[in-house]
């Protein structure tokens, strides 16, 4: 190189002479390296594949490890080549595994001596690895050893960024030239990553999965192989609780040993096709992505029989609420989910007197065999009695809550709501199994054009336009939410003359993702509530700005909404629903907060205590139940109050992850003309002289009844009395004072499997199941005499997620089993005052609650002469204080004037 020069011109000239060395280095090492084995030599490596399952937290992990190291020694001879396409022979030898003993700095090792005796090869075009000619015999476990080996060999000279296929299945891979001997190698999406078996389409109820590898490759001067050394790691979470699971780190290393002395004898042919032609008398040709090895994810060998008659103390009726009995339930579930029709209905006629907690076990399964079992054993026709009706509802309940039917089923439900029989003998069963139809067509995802979803759709519109009774078709569209129903539903709720179908119809829209209005439904859900073209009831108002709210208004439109509290509109109930609605909402979001507090700054009309001082006693309000180490719930409740009373209320349980949320259960109260029971509370607002909407209609039926929904599925529901003389009946009966069972199930929440497969051909098994053991009673106290009445809900829920990781191949495998257990509560006392006014005093309470977590990590030397397992356990809880939940001002001082002489 000529010296150097201090001028402008003479630095750029050698800076060119520079680039133009460093490119015809490049160009001349990456035709040296052709091949990273040389051909027609022989190789010697030494292969390390070492799995490790660590703990996620921390401070919860131990100095113990959970791991095993598979070693072998490779002799790798090339048999043919010609220009740019080769065929390796690779012989194992001296195979053995290990893990760490029980005792620290303790190994446990075993020799394979199982693993047959035969090479297998690699062909490799243009340098690049393309198939695994493997002999028959090979199992899989062993089959993705080899392809993992083979793909190490797959190694770019020039950095970019493009796609490949190798053992993982395909992968976004970026190539990092650092120097001619050294080139890093990232793999990102690869597609046997995520090979999904079930999943959850909420995402609150999913999980959550990170997942990276990086190789490493050092070369000689030439171009050949020194090491290959790659490095993965799999993070798998809970999406709802991302310190729960499980840290899966996987190293594969290739290292060079020596070249071979021995002349390797070449296989006579003038193609690599015929080369690989004559070894198929043994031998198969298979691609470099790896199958699944079932064998990992296998039950251990037991019956469902005896896993349910080991358990049946914990499935007793007095359990459901608690998490033993969910925790039962997720552990029974994977072996019922393999059995047959035969096998379930044994277990039904032999567990007779434990049929409600079967029902709510095979409606979790979601196979045609346990659908079948469950129709044979409670629905023979003539001889289907009352209770047998029951438990086949609360079969149905628990299979509405399921992700993955089998399209069968859904065929079998459809056919059975045609059927005229079951529509006259049996109408609460009719209106379950059309619920369940209607929410198991949604969930399972079928094309907008699948014929399927086409009659299920048609049949429930034509019902709705035919039936006699067609808020049941209202609630199915609201299970089905077919975007393609939505002007339907609109028309009803728009032009109906019965209040009770306009607010089933916008109660239907209300559970439409917001992204599935345009700005024609906008203007029809904004002439509901500000009343353009007619009135109408204040439930339907209040739902219609519910859906306002969640299209996201703008500057403007929230403008017109603060300008309406200022109207001369007499409905106090609905303004003091609007105003806690905006101020909840400008609690969770900062810049739904920002718009919020401007608009009101432009509006002194609105901004003041006239206006903003609301008199009603419509309660909305949200309210963090439980947060981390705990998982992050929150309880959105609404009381829509007329008169006084209680005319549409809802207490929802929303689980929430990131952004994401998901409603896990949520309880609806609604009445109907029962002021005239307690005297209207208005009376002496002599200025109201504009009669309430609610009231345009003439005189309601009394009635009362609850809605249940059960992770976003509408249940049947529940008719407490209708018509007053019903209603005195409990009142002079005293019914309703001692505590009732409204609802009482076990039911599926987390359903997840999954596989993975390793760069070492390692197949690794992720099954997530979690369920709701929920117990919901109440009572009423009602006294003429004294002119008060008194109402409590107790709802107790038991709680468990388990959580099972295999992970490895024939002769090592790691185990981790994780459970989650809760016991969340919550009370709701609510007390009404009607001798002197109306006064309304609400107490929500929240006990003490204690989570569980359980984890235990095992390694298995298996398939060997002397096997061996080694177990790491940790038990770790976490206690959150109970408290009483502040509800506003208003329900403060009630409660103060109710219990004032108490």
């Amino acid at each position: 190189m000529q010296q150097r020069r201090q001028t402008n011109n003479s630095n750029n000239n050698n800076n060119s002479g520079l680039t133009f060395c460093l490119l015809l280095l490049v160009t001349c090492f990456a035709t040296a390296s052709a091949s990273l084995i040389p051909h027609g030599t022989q190789q010697f490596f030494e292969l390390q594949s070492k799995v490790r399952l660590e703990q996620l937290n921390a401070e919860q992990s131990t100095s113990e490890e959970v791991s095993y190291t598979f070693e072998t020694k490779l002799r790798v001879n090339s048999v043919w080549s010609k220009d740019d396409q080769q065929l390796l022979e690779i012989h194992l030898s001296e195979n053995r595994v290990r893990a760490p003993g029980k005792a620290k700095a303790q190994l446990k090792e075993r020799v394979i001596s199982s693993l047959p005796d035969r090479p297998f090869y690699i062909a490799l075009v243009k340098g690049q690895p393309e198939q695994v000619i493997a002999h028959t015999s090979r199992d899989q476990s062993l089959l993705n050893l080899e392809r993992g080996i083979a793909s190490l060999l797959q190694l770019r000279l020039s950095s970019s960024s493009e796609s490949e296929l190798d053992v993982s299945g395909h992968c976004r891979v970026k190539y990092n030239v650092k120097s001619p001997t050294s080139v890093v190698k990232t793999k990102t999406d690869c597609a046997l990553w995520d090979l999904r078996v079930n999943d959850h389409p909420e995402q609150a109820l999913s999980v959550s999965q990170h997942s990276r590898e990086q190789v490493e490759y050092e070369l000689t001067s030439a171009g050949t192989l020194l090491r290959a050394e790659s490095t993965e790691t799999h993070r798998l979470t809970l999406a709802a609780k991302p310190d729960a699971g499980s840290l899966v780190r996987g190293n594969l290393r290739l290292q060079h040993v020596a070249q071979g002395d021995e002349q390797v004898q070449q296989l006579e042919h003038s193609t690599l096709e015929a080369a690989i032609e004559s070894l198929l008398e043994w031998y198969r040709v298979f691609p470099l992505e790896a199958d699944v090895d079932g064998a990992i994810g296998e039950l251990k060998e037991q019956t469902l029989q005896e896993q349910f008659e080991k358990n049946v103390k914990q499935l007793k009726a007095e359990d459901v609420g608690k998490s033993s009995q969910a925790l039962t339930f997720v552990q029974l579930l994977p072996l019922a989910r393999i059995k047959k029709q035969p096998q379930l209905l044994e277990l039904l006629e032999s567990h007779f007197h434990m049929s409600s907690q079967l029902a709510d076990l095979l409606g979790a399964v979601q196979t045609y065999e346990a659908h079948n079992a469950t129709f044979a054993h409670f629905f023979r026709g003539r001889g289907t009695t009352p209770e047998s009706v029951d438990r086949l509802e609360k079969y149905l309940q628990s299979l509405a809550v399921a992700t993955h039917p089998q399209r069968e089923i859904i065929e079998h439900l459809f056919d059975l709501v045609q059927q005229e029989k079951i529509n006259a003998k049996h109408s609460n069963l009719r209106d379950s199994v059309l619920q369940t139809l209607a929410t198991l067509t949604r969930q399972s995802g079928f094309d907008v054009n699948d014929p399927l979803l086409q009659q299920i759709r048609d049949h429930l519109l034509d019902g709705l336009a035919t039936s006699k009774d067609p808020d049941l078709y209202i609630r199915a569209l609201q299970n089905l939410r077919d975007p393609l129903t939505i002007d339907e539903l609109l028309k009803q709720a728009t032009q109906s003359e019965q209040p009770k179908l306009s607010v089933a119809a916008l109660q239907a829209l209300k559970s439409f993702p917001a992204s599935s209005y345009a700005t024609s439904h906008r203007q029809k859900f904004e002439s509901i509530f500000y009343q353009r073209q007619r009135r109408f009831d204040s439930s339907a108002r209040t739902i219609a700005l519910d859906v306002l709210l969640d299209m996201r208004p703008s500057a403007e439109q929230l403008g017109q909404l603060l300008d309406y509290l200022a109207s001369n509109d007499r409905q106090f109930e609905i303004k003091t629903y609007l105003l806690q609605k905006l101020r909840m909402l400008a609690e969770i979001c900062p810049r739904f907060r920002a718009m919020f507090r401007t608009a009101l700054l432009q509006r002194d009309h609105v901004n003041n205590y006239n206006v903003l001082g609301q008199k009603g006693l419509t309660t909305v309000l949200t309210r963090q139940l439980s947060q981390s180490p705990a998982f992050n719930e929150t309880l959105l409740s609404t009381q829509e109050v007329y008169q006084g009373i209680l005319k549409r209320g809802s207490v929802e349980f929303l689980l929430h992850a990131g952004r994401d949320q998901a409603s896990s259960f949520k309880l609806g109260v609604y009445t109907a003309g029962l002021g005239s029971l307690v005297g209207d509370g208005d009376a002496d607002d002599g200025n109201d002289r504009i009669p309430a909407d609610d009231e345009l209609q003439g005189e309601e039926t009394v009635t009362a009844g609850m809605e249940i929904s059960v992770q976003g599925a509408q249940l049947r529901p529940l008719i407490f009395f209708t018509g007053q003389t019903e209603l005195m009946g409990h009142v002079w009966g005293g019914s309703a004072s001692d505590s009732t069972p409204a609802y009482q199930a076990t039911t599926l929440a987390q359903d997840h499997e999954q596989y993975i497969v390793l760069a070492s051909g390692a197949t690794l098994h992720w099954r997530v199941l979690g369920a709701r053991s929920v117990d919901l009673n109440g009572k009423v106290g009602f006294s003429l005499w004294n002119r008060n009445a008194q109402t409590e809900i107790q709802q107790n829920t038991g709680s468990a997620v388990l959580s099972h990781v295999s992970v490895g191949f024939t002769y090592a495998k790691l185990e981790q089993d994780f459970t989650l257990t809760h016991e969340p509560k919550l009370s709701l006392q609510a007390d009404l005052d009607f001798y002197s006014g109306i006064k309304l005093c609400m107490q929500l309470q929240r006990p003490e609650q204690l989570l569980t977590y359980s984890n235990v990590r095992s390694v298995y030397l298996q398939n060997v002469e002397k096997t061996y397992a080694k177990h790491l356990r940790l038990t770790t809880t976490h206690k959150s204080a109970g408290l009483t939940f502040a509800l506003n001002q208003k329900n403060n001082e009630m409660c103060n004037m109710i219990f004032a002489n108490a």
